[in-house]
């Protein structure tokens, strides 16, 4: 088993959470994990903020106020890396310095 298929339930749990709770489709999220989800209006600034207490609940992470921004939060890839970095204690400033 790759790290991809080890690392999966993140996006797995994020993709439900969205598709579920926001879009409220039994379909499940149908779109790939690089799409921007406030650029194509996939979720709302109230969606972001139930998405991070979502975060901060099911991963068991704190989600500062001003780490819920775009860089962090406007995709499934970056949204799911950002859960990796809190998980690690790696603060995502760190990760990507200026």
């Amino acid at each position: 088993m790759d790290r991809h298929t080890i690392d999966g339930h993140i996006e797995a749990a994020l993709r439900g959470f969205i598709a579920e709770n926001l879009l409220f489709s039994e379909q499940g999220f149908p779109y790939p994990d690089d799409v921007s989800l406030l650029r194509e209006r996939i979720i709302d600034s109230l969606g972001v903020v139930e998405l991070a207490a979502f975060v901060g609940q099911r991963f068991g992470v704190r989600v500062e106020q001003t780490e819920v921004r775009p860089e962090n939060f406007d995709s499934i890839a970056k949204l799911a890396a950002f859960v990796r970095r809190k998980q690690s204690g790696v603060r995502p400033e760190a990760a990507h310095p200026a």
